[in-house]
């Protein structure tokens, strides 16, 4: 599963002294004061150095003092990234340590050192996850064997900075390494005066950051030597490859003094203030109207930044508490616009840098922050801010605002009626082509209007087919280093109980914003079936030490067609300031309103401000049509002083049930279930309690239960035919999701299911979501190749009568059975037309100039998408306008042959003939409605060669006069025979 990632900035370590300021687009850097020389590498006791500088090629240059002789050399290149100013490993996906890239250091490493330093800058990829090492030395009977370890010296950055020195961990618990930004690390272990123990050091930038004082292994980590040493590759090959980018990577046979390790340091942390300074972006801040989002940490070198203004009652600086609880409150600036009529006003905010011990910057950002607007500026203001989203492949309802931020209302204009003025849209069918077309907005406010134009795709509806397997989301748990990250799995057939992981247990989807983790993802499918949001929990408990300091107002959003490709990840605020959290977010399209709700679970602080005192947890939902944009949000549930979380819903006929939560407290919580035909009512007392104890009655009694999910089981289901699913997360007494169906949705008590997982990194999976699939669905997820489909054709069209328009319809079926689209093209002689399937036919209107007699038609369906093209024809008759029909006979008499001409009416009407022979003409007979009329024409002849009898006839009726030829051959005739 593709997932994105995040490139490194371009890192070169220089030797730069910054002698004058650097002019920016919104603000000045002003430099560190210069020194009178640059800073002098420390090369003393430097054995391997690795500048990891090349371009190409698979061998890592050593120019230390060991040379060329001890050189690295790149293992699994495809799967490394030789960028000039580092070696990016694994940049493109996950993988075991084995089979990830990575780079092989010489063996003995540190043979015979009794001090050692490793020192490096390190950029790691925001997607990296899982239990890995950032370089590791060992010594084992086979590297590639997860036994015979004899001793290794490594160091990670799961779950926190550390180097591990045998048993001995040197870190500082809960304290990671910043991704996505450069930092300069540091590890020293030097002999203790008791010549037994070492005492391991570790430096962030310069700045110590850990220490050990009781290491037992030595820098040479064992007397015989290392043979397993690495750069991205941990000494267990059931762990992760390391994600990221090292540069300069540097081992002395010494331990550097602490301001040899500053100096080491100085010039990147230099460097990094100053690249962290200029990428500050706060957006237009010469025409500041909403408060500003002020940075804490640099986007480029991890700096830490701190805020101050020139003019407080322009905008004033709120840092946050300096409690911990507070540490996920952003610095913000608050402004305070002029009145109306008044100038604008100016002022400066000041970002203070700084990095390691002593590399300071300033960068001062002018901000104007505009008065209060009058009509004017607000129409423009509205017009300049106002956008859609994902308009070039339009698949549902959009949200076409009907007011401005700024006052202004805006009014919507479309070219195709396929999107009404309110953004509701009618797709075309199946096999028809896309819409283009614009959308034009008019803002307007107290008489003064914009426009603004959107050209906009709506893309046909998918294909119809039946549901015959399932997908499922999930999270492994919080006690693995990779287990809260979107993980996918695929049933084994037509059953919820059989599943296969579809990356080994890996994650498919890491996070990289917020607070790096994904919990509890649920999965919807739009109404119209071709588009799938996915939101999950933004929280990181392994990570981050639990979820009481999770203070995120948050979630995550992603968005597929085929849930195998995924957009970019969205970091979206749904809840309120004053919420402690957004946990379980979940979503269902309600009928009723056109929109999806989107439901989570919150707490509010009792004290905001210092974020202390949640009160108790409560159910709120918005609404969205989009995920992009998203309404105010509501209270849906509120049992105070009572909690409720996880509620999970679904529709069934007129009715929606939901299956919460209740959350009293570990073995004491359970699920119960509510009905209700309205969806967004948040009086609780008017739902229906239907079970009030799911869990324990239908699973076990003393344990809780959260994370539920319901849904419907396929047509066609192996395990539960014609049934309903629910699923428990079993989080006490462990066990993770429990399984059950029953056929009544409002069961009291439900029939409990063995649930089988296989390579999907646990038993059993937490709270996710289960969705059903096509078989073609899940055949290209699996990666499987779908065939395309036969189809057949079959074409009819009525007999007609002459100067009558015959209709021809064509009907496709397809050989899977299921929904056919596209164009037929129907022939006829020269004349051909094309018509769309509505439906599995397509039909048009024949030429009505055809000619009596018979016709054949050809209806050939050109195929679409994954249907092949089949064709067919029809036979018909065109009849002539009066219905008569003539025989022509003959007798001898007196040699000569006598022929007879019998006209009969078959017309309802009564009607005229005239009869022309060769041997003479009857003119104006009159023949009733059903009779016959027979006349006689002497030849005079006894042979009469081959010819033809043309008789005209003419019938009327109330919508005027039909005229018909009726022209019958004969064959010769004779009497001398």
């Amino acid at each position: 599963m593709p997932e994105t990632s995040t490139a490194p900035a371009s890192r070169t370590v220089r030797w730069v002294v910054f002698a004058a300021a650097a002019s920016l687009c919104l603000g000045v850097v002003a430099p560190t004061p210069a020194t009178a020389e640059p800073i002098d590498d420390v090369t003393e006791g430097l054995v391997h150095h690795f500048p990891l500088d090349e371009t190409s090629g698979t061998v890592l240059a050593n120019t230390g003092s060991a040379g060329a002789a001890a050189n690295a050399s790149i293992v699994n290149a495809d799967n490394v990234e030789l960028t000039g100013e580092g070696v990016r490993f694994n940049p493109e996906e996950y993988a075991y340590s084995l089979a990830g890239g990575y780079a092989q250091l010489p063996n003995d490493l540190t043979a015979g050192m009794t001090n050692v330093t490793i020192d490096y800058d390190i950029w790691i990829d925001p997607a990296n996850v899982g239990e890995h090492q950032i370089w590791s030395l060992g010594n084992k009977t086979s590297c590639d064997a997860t036994t015979g370890q004899q001793g290794q010296l490594f160091s990670s950055n799961t779950q926190r900075l550390r180097v591990g020195a045998g048993n001995v961990n040197v870190q500082q618990n809960r304290v990671r390494l910043p991704e996505g930004v450069w930092k300069h690390v540091t590890y020293t272990q030097a002999l203790n005066e008791n010549g037994t123990s070492w005492t391991g050091t570790l430096f962030v930038d310069g700045v110590q950051h850990a220490q050990a004082t009781n290491i037992t292994t030595a820098p040479s980590v064992n007397a015989a030597g290392t043979n397993c040493n690495y750069l991205a590759r941990s000494q267990n090959p059931g762990n992760y490859a390391f994600r990221g980018t090292l540069s300069d990577f540097r081992v002395y046979d010494r331990a550097l003094s602490t301001g040899e390790i500053t100096q080491r340091a100085h010039t990147g942390n230099e460097t990094g203030v100053q690249e962290d300074a200029a990428a500050i972006d706060l957006g237009l801040t010469s025409a500041v109207v909403e408060n500003l989002e002020l940075p804490k940490t640099g986007s480029v070198a991890g700096s830490t930044i701190t805020w101050s203004t020139s003019d407080p009652s322009v905008i004033d600086v709120v840092t946050p508490p300096a409690a911990n609880s507070a540490r996920k409150v952003p610095i913000r600036g608050v402004i305070t616009r002029p009145a109306l009529g008044q100038p604008d006003a100016t002022a400066v905010l000041t970002a203070t840098l700084r990095k390691g011990s002593d590399s300071q910057t300033v960068r001062e950002i002018p901000i104007t922050v505009k008065a209060e607007m009058g009509t004017t500026e607000s129409v423009a203001r509205d017009t300049l801010e106002l956008e859609l989203h994902s308009i070039d492949s339009i698949r549902g309802n959009i949200d076409l605002p009907s007011t401005g931020t700024w006052g202004s209302t805006i009014t919507w204009e479309s070219t195709t009626e396929a999107i009404s003025a309110t953004g509701e849209v009618t797709r075309p069918s199946y096999g028809h082509e896309e819409i283009s077309a614009t959308l034009t907005a008019t803002i307007t406010k107290d008489g003064e209007s914009l426009t603004k134009s959107f050209d906009v795709v709506v893309e046909p509806l998918p294909r119809e087919e039946e549901m015959e397997r399932y997908f499922l989301g999930y999270f492994k748990g919080e006690g693995q280093a990779d287990g809260e990250q979107i993980m996918f799995a695929t049933s084994n057939g037509n059953t919820a109980l059989d599943w296969t992981g579809l990356t080994g247990g890996m994650p498919s989807l890491v996070s990289q914003l917020g607070d790096q983790g994904l919990r509890d993802p649920h999965i919807v499918r739009s109404p119209d079936g071709d588009t799938f949001y996915m939101i999950a929990t933004d929280l990181n408990w392994y990570d981050q030490g639990g979820y009481a300091i999770n203070d995120t107002q948050y979630i995550e959003v992603f968005e597929s067609n085929d849930l195998v490709n995924w957009t970019p990840q969205r970091h979206v605020k749904v809840a309120p300031d004053n919420a402690g959290n957004a946990f379980a977010p979940e979503s269902l399209w309600v009928d009723e309103i056109g929109a999806y709700a989107v439901f989570w679970a919150q707490s509010l602080w009792n004290d905001p401000i210092n974020r202390t005192g949640q009160g108790n947890a409560q159910m709120w939902y918005n609404i969205t049509r989009d995920f992009q944009t998203f309404s105010e949000p509501k209270v849906w549930q509120n049992p105070a002083p009572l909690s409720r979380i996880d509620t999970t819903a679904i529709k069934v006929g007129d009715t929606y049930y939901r299956v919460t939560k209740n959350e009293a407290g570990n073995a004491g919580s359970d699920l119960f279930s509510e009905k209700n035909t309205d969806f967004l009512d948040s009086d609780i007392n008017a739902w229906e309690l239907i079970a009030p104890a799911l869990g324990r009655t239908t699973w076990q009694a003393n344990a809780g239960y959260e994370g539920p999910v319901i849904f419907e089981a396929n047509p066609g289901d192996t395990a539960c035919p014609g049934q309903f699913y629910l699923w428990g997360d079993r989080y006490t007494n462990g066990g993770g999701y429990q399984a059950a169906c029953e056929a009544n949705i409002e069961a009291p008590t439900w029939q409990p299911k063995a649930i089988t997982m296989t390579n999907a990194g646990v038993q059993r999976p937490r709270h996710g979501t289960v969705i059903p699939l096509t078989l073609r669905e899940w055949n290209n997820i699996r990666g499987i190749p779908n065939s395309d489909v036969d189809t057949t054709t079959e074409v009819s069209v009525d007999d007609v009568t002459v100067g009558e328009a015959a209709v021809a319809t064509a009907s496709v079926t397809a050989a899977d059975t299921f929904e056919t689209g596209g164009q037929v093209r129907f022939s006829l002689g020269e004349w051909s037309q094309t018509a769309y399937l509505e439906n599995g036919e397509a039909s048009v209107t024949l030429p009505a100039d055809l000619e009596v007699g018979a016709q054949e038609i050809t209806a050939e369906f050109l195929g679409h998408d994954i249907l092949l093209a089949s064709d067919a024809t029809a036979s018909f008759e065109v009849a002539p306008s009066v219905a008569a029909s003539v025989t022509v006979t003959s007798r001898c008499i007196a040699g000569k042959v006598l022929l007879t001409v019998v006209t009969k009416n078959d017309d309802a009407r009564p009607l005229t003939a005239t009869i022309e022979t060769a041997f003479g003409k009857r003119e104006s007979v009159s023949i009733a409605a059903g009779k016959s009329a027979a006349h006689a024409f002497t030849t005079r002849m006894s042979s009469v060669p081959a010819g033809s009898v043309t008789v005209s006839v003419t019938a009327a009726g109330d919508s005027g006069t039909d005229d018909a030829v009726y022209v019958t051959e004969h064959r010769p005739l004779s009497c001398t025979s």
